[in-house]
């Protein structure tokens, strides 16, 4: 009887080093709190030249109290949602699509610095309402904070292997 408590304490030691040590480890490296921050700080109303012609317009407002972002891009007749929302290290965005045949929803991470971070580059990571990874999707976006009043996003969409870049410089208004 002795002997099998011996070896019942030292696996349960064991056992919550094992946890302690995953839990521990589970988070990516990195504070995602003032990088999300600067994103927040572009909440308002903002317009670019659309590479289709005429105006396009940005509305970024903060959702579910302050922890995500809701970005809007259209126009009146048409639009196409992008929610950002922060983890440990990265920042994710789930984008909406209206510019594919299939309106997919693509997810994509960037990951943050522990400087003041004015690029954000957001990757694919996976996606919904593709039938095929050759289907159009958004592949990458950056965004480019220039300052308080000028904001750059560059859009990466891959179809059949192939990018097709389009840049949009906004304005605040």
């Amino acid at each position: 009887m002795r002997r099998g408590r011996r070896f019942r304490l030292p696996a349960l030691v064991l056992a919550a080093i094992g946890l302690a040590a995953f839990a521990g480890g589970a988070r990516p490296q990195g504070n995602s709190t003032g990088a999300f921050d600067r994103l927040k700080a572009l909440a308002g109303t903002w317009e670019a030249d659309s590479p289709a012609g005429g105006k396009l317009t940005s509305a970024i407002l903060l959702v579910s109290k302050g922890t995500a972002i809701e970005e809007t891009i259209g126009t009146p007749e048409e639009s196409e949602v992008s929610l950002y929302t922060r983890d440990t290290g990265r920042i994710v965005m789930t984008h909406y699509c209206a510019l594919t045949p299939s309106g997919n929803q693509v997810r994509l991470e960037a990951r943050v610095t522990p400087d003041k971070q004015d690029e954000f580059i957001f990757t694919f990571v996976s996606a919904t309402g593709m039938a095929t990874p050759a289907d159009a999707h958004m592949h990458r976006v950056v965004l480019r904070l220039k300052d308080s009043t000028h904001l750059s996003e560059v859009w990466t969409k891959r179809e059949n292997g192939k990018d097709t870049v389009f840049t949009l410089n906004f304005v605040r208004r």
